[in-house]
């Protein structure tokens, strides 16, 4: 067609998709999200930890205390409590508690996972309770073993020797003509590790085992069911205590891909996740036996129809997600032990194509309620909330030719308060100082207004055939209103004088803005990554001398590849600046570190893998982190599939 088309320069063949959500959903050339697959997670010779990955991402952080087995995503900034929506295999990660830590962290085990996707900004769709951004992590699944049809599995080995860090996984599979079905298992074990100055770094130990099947089967030629189940046991130090946690997930999907007005997903789903303090790490702690329990439920049906509305192409994405949190254990202290949340989200995703032009008008509706109670001499009865929000999202794009896309974005999001700032309980009697951590049900929703502008590259024979490299620069602002921090104040209870410690939102508007770019180049020789983010982002009232993420961070990969492309040798630098965590409340200096990696396929199923960590064996805080990282780590890996 495009041949026999003389009257016109250009024939534009409709809106291409570049990627998929955890729900089926398309990624729009407008949305800025990184989907991190295969050599993108298992980057630097298949040995960098998941905060590595995730850190090296532009707009991206984690919130890092090297003694928790979970992860904690911080996007532009913001995190915790739920202002990152993260997700496993598209179930929320509720799990949460005060103080400390993150508030927040997503549990899974990282030898099974397979991609990660990191969407910025406002998400209409599933999974978009955050107010800042979301990140669902993805795990291994039979096809990812077996190409076509057949048995096999896979064998994974990785050995650290700082602190005897030593990851082992085994997996079987068998993909069949009408479904699939895989059994995995992981364990990890660790000794605490030593920074770059030979210190050992207290509680840096690990000890986990995980457990995974999953199963695919075609009802009919347009019909499909999924089962995934899933089972991390860790035992870990932190917070002052040794503890141990379960995390269970369940999911039950099925497919219908009828027709291009009826392709549908649904996902019903459950989460719990147990941790209870089993020993104190100096023997002064008094909540030994504190349990901590999160009951995820819930359940998500999303369509995605193309129609054709004259010379626009509409791809319409509709649907519903409400899951509930319910919360469960003893001696909670400033954990609330009972409470419940029900989140209700009705969204629907329009984008018109036509030519070069691409439309997209969302709008997300969002109900959520919360039930507890208190009782304590400051304030007693039943806490009853129920709020909605409407959140709208446009975005307009332009395809100026085959490889720029400029495109501006604008949005609003909510985050509702979480059982835990909202329902916390404690009382700290000290005789000199008393401090109550105190509940606030009145507690309002923190609401984002703002947008972004950016342009999209991707250029294919750029310096020699067959090369590609895809960019994305992009700036963005966010106004956050009723940005909820811990607050405290003067007070006087049955005991005497007490500081009242709880959270409440600030006044004033919390800005975060920022410039972030993105590129990977790709060729037969060599290939690179690029990742940059420099921002401003200080919350207003008090916390003028804290930063909600790093001033400026910046990471680059340069890999040359041999033998027709079976060695990999490279490096990566990245560098974070200094900064004052408004999390961590620590000041961590600027610092740089350097990899450098190999990685050797001499055939399709075996994969040798080495690399060196922090070359220059640097002593340094990471930012947003409780303890120091690591000094320099010789890694080796070995995957064999068959």
């Amino acid at each position: 067609m495009a041949q026999e088309t003389e009257e016109v320069d250009d024939l534009y063949l409709g809106r291409i998709v570049v990627g998929y959500s955890a729900d089926g959903t398309p990624t729009y050339a407008g949305e800025n999200t990184s989907h991190l697959e295969g050599n993108a997670v298992t980057a630097q010779g298949g040995t960098a930890t998941v905060d590595d990955v995730i850190r090296q991402t532009p707009g991206a952080s984690t919130r890092l205390n090297p003694g928790q087995p979970g992860v904690a995503v911080s996007i532009r900034g913001l995190q915790g409590q739920g202002r990152v929506a993260m997700t496993v295999e598209g179930v929320p990660q509720n799990f949460r508690f005060n103080g400390h830590a993150s508030e927040g962290y997503a549990n899974f085990e990282p030898l099974f996972l397979q991609g990660i996707d990191i969407t910025r900004g406002a998400v209409v769709t599933a999974g978009g309770s955050g107010s800042a951004g979301a990140a669902n992590f993805r795990l291994i699944d039979a096809e990812d073993i077996v190409d076509g049809q057949g048995a096999g599995g896979r064998v994974k080995l990785s050995y650290g020797d700082n602190g005897d860090d030593f990851g082992r996984m085994g997996a079987a599979a068998y993909v069949g003509e009408r479904g699939s079905v895989l059994a995995a298992y992981a364990r990890a074990t660790a000794d605490a590790f030593e920074d770059g100055a030979g210190n050992t770094v207290d509680n840096t130990d690990k000890d986990r085992d995980s457990y995974m099947l999953r199963g695919r089967y075609a009802l009919t030629e347009t019909q499909s069911l999924e089962l995934l189940a899933t089972r991390m046991n860790a035992d870990y130090a932190s917070n002052s205590y040794y503890q141990e946690m379960t995390t269970d997930l369940y999911k039950l999907g099925y497919t219908l891909d009828y027709s291009p007005a009826v392709n549908l997903t649904a996902n019903l789903y459950r989460s719990v996740t147990d941790n209870e303090y089993s020993g104190s790490i100096d023997g002064t702690g008094s909540y030994v036996g504190r349990q901590m329990q999160t009951i995820t439920t819930g359940l998500d049906v999303t369509n995605v129809s193309e129609l054709a509305l004259g010379g626009w192409m509409l791809t319409a994405t509709n649907g519903f997600e409400y899951y509930e949190d319910v919360l469960g254990g003893a001696e909670g202290g400033a954990n609330p032990t009972y409470g419940e949340a029900k989140n209700l989200g009705v969204y629907s995703e329009n984008t018109f194509s036509n030519g070069p032009w691409e439309v997209t008008a969302a709008l997300r509706y969002s109900d959520y309620s919360l039930k507890g109670r208190l009782d304590n001499e400051l304030e007693s009865g039943d806490v009853d909330i129920d709020e909605t929000s409407f959140d709208p999202k446009l975005t307009l794009a332009y395809q100026v030719n085959d490889w720029l896309q400029p495109y501006v974005s604008i949005s609003r999001s909510s985050r509702a308060p979480s059982l835990q700032e909202t329902l916390q309980e404690s009382f700290h009697g000290y005789g000199f100082f008393n401090l109550y951590l105190g509940p606030n049900p009145d507690l309002e929703t923190e609401t984002s207004e703002g947008g972004e502008i950016g342009v999209n590259l991707a250029r294919n024979d750029l310096l020699t055939a067959g090369d590609r490299l895809t960019a994305r620069v992009a700036y963005y602002k966010m106004n956050v209103e009723d940005y909820v921090a811990y607050v405290t104040e003067d007070a006087y209870t049955s005991v005497g004088a007490t500081t009242l410690a709880y959270y409440d939102n600030i006044d004033g508007t919390t800005v975060t803005q920022g410039l972030e770019l993105e590129a990977a180049y790709d060729s037969e020789l060599w290939s690179g990554a690029l990742s940059y983010t420099n921002s401003d982002s200080t919350p207003p009232s008090g916390y003028e001398g804290y930063e909600l993420q790093p001033p400026e961070t910046f990471s680059t990969t340069l890999a040359r590849h041999f033998m027709n492309g079976e060695l990999t040798t490279g490096a990566t630098y990245s560098y974070t600046a200094a900064g004052v965590s408004i999390d961590s409340e620590e000041k961590s200096d600027a610092y740089g570190l350097w990899d450098i990696f190999a990685s050797y396929e001499p055939t399709d199923n075996l994969l040798i893998t080495a690399k060196v960590a922090n070359v220059g064996d640097e002593e340094y805080l990471p930012y947003a982190a409780t303890a120091n990282g690591p000094g320099r780590t010789y890694y080796l890996g070995l995957q064999l599939t068959f």
